[in-house]
């Protein structure tokens, strides 16, 4: 399919089979396609969007023009469709470090990355952001290295052991102290919502095989990522042009972990769990939402918002379920913490870029030189140092339990 095909608003009801059973597009989609880009109820958001899929109105001023003309409206429908539970959670056991008594231990390999990634830091962070700016990274890596103890968190909160000290801790945020970048993002979610369509029927089993299946997640949860780890992958943006762009115009914060448009089968739901970080927030954009979903975060319920938008802290146990006859669609972006301020968003960022990099090999160890002249000329000689067959041996063993802490 080409990011030029059918737009959002011009293809009818399709229908795609898939194994013995066949899947049709959900009315939302349908509706998407069919009625356009924008709300019938406003027609100045048609004639904005109609220019803008012609090529006169670029992504940003569609987002902007839509976001001023919407503003009178949009706050109506949304309260009208929020409906936010009070049904109690069972009772979790949290995992955090404070209680945790016994002492933790560095691997060899875990000791080399933080030797690597220390040093960068002083050569390369500190001088461009000072070394006060960053007080709380320096606590942060300390805390990754068990060096600190993690201090007694909130309730159904299960941190262990990326704990960033001095950030608002609460499992439910308000979209409007998340930055503008939402409103943008809500306004285009019409573009989303058609490319979303077009890979339903051109592909839709690459909902499925692009995701990572396990017990937490379920075999009725899928993910189609277009980000990861900070990287965009090519060959999944080609699918979702106008949304990357959209993404990009907003000018997103977006966090190290990814952006997926997710989807929940009927009958299915995600186990309950933290994803242990507290250092980004995760926004759910509504794509096609039918009754009778919602998601459980920190013990307290709602629903998913379609054509809207929930933020939720993940590092607070959360679980999802999916009791309609209809599949779920949303648009997940992961986005720095607001309280994390621009010189530790690009240390954070520096950080789990070097992880990616040493995971992938990309970045070798190499050991630090000593000051004393005859150490390092110990350390390069045929009877000792870093590069005798034992220690290259020690080194290329690679450990399953990440580094330093750092979950994958």
């Amino acid at each position: 399919m080409s990011s030029a095909a059918a737009p959002p608003h011009a293809v009818a009801t399709r229908i795609v089979a898939v194994g013995p059973a066949a899947f049709s597009l959900p009315a939302r989609l349908q509706s998407a396609r069919q009625a356009g880009p924008v709300s019938a109820e406003v027609p100045q958001l048609a004639a904005l969007s109609l220019s803008a899929q012609r090529g006169a109105l670029p992504c940003s001023a569609f987002a902007s023009a839509a976001m001023a003309v919407a503003a009178g409206f949009g706050a109506g429908i949304h309260a009208r469709r929020r409906r936010e539970a009070t049904r109690a959670t069972p009772a979790l056991v949290r995992r955090a470090a404070a209680v945790t008594k016994e002492k933790r231990e560095l691997t060899e390999r875990q000791k080399q990355f933080w030797e690597m990634l220390e040093e960068d830091i002083e050569n390369e962070i500190v001088p461009e952001f000072g070394r006060e700016s960053l007080a709380r990274i320096y606590d942060f890596v300390k805390y990754c290295k068990y060096e600190k103890d993690i201090p007694e968190l909130p309730e159904f909160q299960e941190i262990d052991p990326e704990y960033f000290p001095g950030l608002r801790a609460q499992p439910w945020w308000d979209p409007a102290d998340c930055g503008d970048w939402i409103q943008k993002v809500e306004a285009g979610l019409p573009y989303v919502q058609g490319e979303l369509a077009d890979l339903l029927e051109d592909n839709e089993e690459s909902m499925i095989s692009d995701s990572v299946q396990n017990k937490v997640m379920g075999a009725g949860w899928s993910g189609f990522r277009l980000q990861r780890l900070g990287d965009w992958l090519p060959k999944n943006c080609e699918q979702f042009p106008q949304t990357v762009q959209l993404l990009k115009e907003a000018e997103a914060p977006l966090a190290m972990r990814g952006v997926i448009v997710a989807r929940q089968v009927p009958g299915s739901g995600v186990a309950p769990h933290s994803d242990g970080r507290n250092i980004f927030l995760t926004a759910h954009f509504g794509l096609s939402v039918p009754e009778d979903c919602s998601i459980t975060v920190g013990g307290k319920t709602r629903d998913w918002i379609e054509d809207g938008t929930i933020v939720l802290d993940t590092s607070f146990v959360h679980s999802t379920e999916n009791k309609s006859d209809e599949d779920r669609f949303v648009l997940i972006v992961d986005f720095w913490h607001p309280d994390l301020t621009v010189p530790e968003r690009e240390a954070l960022e520096y950080i789990y870029d070097f992880r990616t990099k040493f995971e992938q090999g990309k970045i070798k160890y190499s050991p630090k030189m000593p000051s004393d002249f005859f150490k390092t000329l110990e350390m390069y000689s045929a009877w000792g140092g870093a590069y005798t067959e034992e220690k290259n041996a020690k080194v290329e063993n690679r450990t399953p339990d990440g580094i330093g802490g750092f979950t994958f």
